[in-house]
């Protein structure tokens, strides 16, 4: 005999981003640059939700920030790319800065497998795809929102991988080869500083970090040397530094 299971859905409201939540809510933040996407994951999430939760909406890096700090916010769904270049650097500060929010990363586009990896590994978090069928994405919502943790066994496995490239000689941390990957993508020390969210001093101490590791001090013989011992990927070695 099946067992049927009665769920009771409360309510749901899309905030805006004025207002405070009441003692009795839970906050949960959708960070989208783009109002028709909000509604379309308001709608998603509307089935999913087994108590009263009132959602706030974040345009902006500084929104997101001022509503993270809220006592009662406890899930946010970052969409990828939402950060813009700096995504890395946000999110390794969003999880320094708010250790209890649970960030659950998705997109509504195609994305590079390992990028997404690096993303899960960077935030700590979970990951769901909006491309995929609605029965599923409402079945991973109902496990995000009990608590649990959702990434796909394939994803799981990049993310691993990626921990992984730590190990391969001359050991580099995780923020230096995100470094050598900045440099291949031709980034000035500023724009680095600000993708990584690191000042311009720590910056000089992972280059030269880098440079004694590598025993080099040419940057795009880091870079090569980085994709020859597999640090990063063979299409991060732009054909301007082969040039």
């Amino acid at each position: 005999m099946t067992k049927m299971i009665n769920y009771s859905y409360s309510l749901l409201r899309l905030d805006d981003r004025q207002g405070q939540i009441e003692l009795n809510e839970k906050g949960v933040i959708i960070a989208t640059n783009e109002g028709r996407i909000a509604g379309w994951l308001k709608e998603l999430l509307q089935p999913c939700m087994r108590r009263f939760h009132t959602l706030k909406y974040a345009t902006t890096a500084r929104e997101f920030d001022s509503l993270a700090r809220g006592l009662r916010m406890e899930v946010a769904f970052i969409e990828i790319g939402f950060f813009g270049e700096a995504m890395i650097g946000c999110l390794e500060r969003i999880r320094k800065l708010y250790p209890k929010l649970r960030v659950i990363l998705f997109t509504v586009s195609g994305i590079q497998f390992d990028e997404a990896a690096r993303y899960i590994y960077w935030c700590g978090g979970s990951f769901v795809s909006l491309r995929d069928k609605q029965k599923r994405i409402e079945k991973r919502f109902r496990a995000l929102l009990e608590g649990k943790e959702y990434i796909q066994e394939n994803l799981l496995l990049g993310v691993r991988d990626y921990e992984h490239i730590s190990e391969i000689p001359p050991y580099l941390t995780h923020k230096e080869i995100e470094i050598v990957r900045c440099i291949a993508h031709e980034k000035t020390d500023m724009e680095m500083t600000y993708c990584l969210r690191v000042s311009i001093s720590t910056l000089n101490n992972h280059l030269t970090n880098i440079f004694r590791k590598f025993r080099i001090r040419n940057r795009v013989g880091i870079v090569k040397l980085a994709v020859a011992k597999g640090i990063l990927p063979e299409r991060e070695l732009r054909l301007s530094l082969l040039e």
